[in-house]
């Protein structure tokens, strides 16, 4: 099993053109209420890294996680 990922919150924008100018994205997009936050928590091996509802749709801004190389992660 590899190590967990070193996943770190940016911010939260309501807007692409706000997010920061990264070399690299990895974008986690799906239906709602399908796990995409609680992936990533998995992936961090860290429990309230990415904030999980049991409503629907509570997620409304892309939420950017550093990956520690430059990288980000949306969610």
């Amino acid at each position: 099993m590899s190590k967990p990922l070193d996943l770190r919150f940016l911010l939260s924008a309501d807007d692409v053109d706000r997010l920061p100018d990264t070399p690299a994205e990895v974008a986690v997009v799906g239906r709602s209420n399908v796990g995409k936050s609680s992936l990533l928590n998995a992936l961090a091996n860290r429990k309230q890294l990415a904030l999980v509802s049991k409503t629907p749709g509570r997620t409304q801004l892309l939420n950017c996680f550093s990956l520690g190389d430059g990288a980000a992660l949306i969610d």
